[in-house]
């Protein structure tokens, strides 16, 4: 069954896409500036941000924009944080440390080492009034986070804010998890009909391989780089960059059809 999802808002997080503009810009072929200086989050203090692991420093620019952009306030929207490993350099950290000198492991780290921490820092940071769900599914955490997000706003009959996020790898992780650069995207859906969109896609369940119309150089290394990644195409569809259908594939479930509706 074929679903029409309205798109709200989105944000990016990553080097050489920091936001939207960014995003256009890539789309139109201009290379990407690696070197620019990473967003922030307006939602921690400095303490906290000092104190914030990798994953929340990456997700919350993109979630917060994504809420920006849709008029919402960030607390407002249901939302899931899907990634398919969480924190790489905590886990790095974790690993060594509890390998090499145990007793000096960091309590804060170790308190921000469960895959939940950007979802749990967001549901306090942006007073969340409805849940925040944290969800993995390995290098599948991009389709299957948007399949999560548009039944959730289905079903709960509201907007939905999905953010995907991978960090690179670090350490001996990178044997497991070869990126080289950090990427977050998030989205903010709603039921067809609900206003304000600023694109409206049609999206159903299939059992295809990944496809999608062919982006520009600097962006199809980042999709081969980030599993998260994956979600570019659909954000060049949103874009009207690109046209047809893209194929968000999953090895274990449903892949997603998605195109862009009239």
């Amino acid at each position: 069954m074929s679903h029409r999802i309205d798109i709200l808002g989105l944000g990016l997080a990553a080097p050489g896409l920091r936001d939207r503009a960014s995003l256009q810009a890539a789309l139109a072929g201009r290379p990407l500036e690696t070197n620019d200086k990473p967003s922030t989050s307006s939602l921690l203090s400095p303490r906290e941000r000092r104190r914030a692991p990798a994953a929340v420093k990456l997700s919350f620019p993109a979630a917060e924009q994504a809420c920006a952009m849709a008029g919402l306030e960030p607390g407002e929207p249901l939302a899931i944080f899907s990634s398919g490993m969480g924190d790489l350099d905590i886990t790095d950290y974790m690993c060594r440390t509890l390998a090499e000198a145990p007793e000096l492991l960091s309590p804060t780290r170790f308190h921000n080492s469960v895959h939940n921490a950007a979802s749990g820092y967001w549901s306090i940071g942006a007073g969340a009034t409805g849940d925040v769900t944290a969800l993995s599914a390995w290098r599948d955490s991009a389709a299957l986070g948007l399949l999560e997000g548009m039944t959730r706003c289905l079903t709960d009959a509201r907007p939905v804010l999905v953010v995907v996020y991978d960090d690179r790898a670090v350490g001996p992780m990178r044997d497991l998890w070869p990126s080289e650069h950090a990427f977050c995207a998030a989205l903010v859906l709603a039921p067809a009909g609900h206003g304000g969109a600023i694109a409206t896609l049609q999206i159903d369940a299939c059992r295809e391989a990944a496809r999608h119309p062919a982006l520009p150089e600097a962006l199809e290394a980042r999709i081969e780089d980030n599993p998260a990644a994956r979600l570019l195409p659909v954000l060049a569809l949103i874009e009207g960059a690109i046209d047809g259908e893209v194929v968000l594939a999953a090895e274990r479930g449903p892949s997603l059809r998605v195109r862009r509706s009239a």
